[in-house]
């Protein structure tokens, strides 16, 4: 399960050994660096969640969920449910859907997609809102992982999602020492 905080990162030279989270999401790439990124990450007894829908050289197809499995990512994140379902039927159950919280409406259909789909992980942007739509997607997914992410910059933020939210994906690398 995803919990805490969680070091998501954009810088593509970052080094395992400045990132103090156990769990990292790769927020960019090409796929012909991703995989020596990757083995970094997993020779440092990180876990490694990479976002498809940004990464170079990958269509976001079965071929292209398959080839992260293989490569040993723990998960991917993305915002397309067609991918999602991919990656579930490989067997990486720990992904994530990205869920933005526009406005009501698409709270609305983000939670019917996520009930009807089954979906049991989301990343919900931005993740400042957590405390607002968190406790409502919970009331139809009870037993659903949530991590907020974007716009959280402080640990008063922290503080406040954490009582709605399992884990806090965040690029401010002073927020990577919070204690969960």
């Amino acid at each position: 399960m995803l919990k805490g905080i969680i070091a998501a990162l954009w810088d593509r030279k970052e080094r395992p050994d400045s990132v103090i989270p156990d769990t990292v999401f790769f927020l960019n790439g090409g796929l012909f660096e991703i995989r020596e990124r990757l083995d970094q990450f997993k020779s440092a007894g990180k876990r490694v969640f990479v976002d498809i829908d940004f990464v170079s050289g990958l269509s976001g197809d079965e071929d292209s969920v398959l080839y992260l499995k293989k490569s040993g990512v723990d998960g991917i994140i993305t915002a397309k449910l067609r991918i999602f379902k991919h990656a579930m039927n490989a067997g990486m159950s720990e992904s994530l859907l990205r869920f933005f919280a526009l406005d009501s409406r698409a709270v609305e259909k983000g939670i019917q997609q996520i009930v009807s789909n089954g979906v049991r992980n989301i990343e919900i942007l931005p993740g400042i809102v957590s405390t607002k739509i968190a406790p409502k997607i919970r009331s139809y997914a009870p037993d659903i992982t949530i991590v907020a992410a974007g716009l959280i910059d402080s640990v008063e933020e922290i503080e406040l999602l954490k009582k709605h939210v399992d884990g806090v994906s965040t690029s401010s690398t002073s927020l990577w020492t919070y204690r969960w």
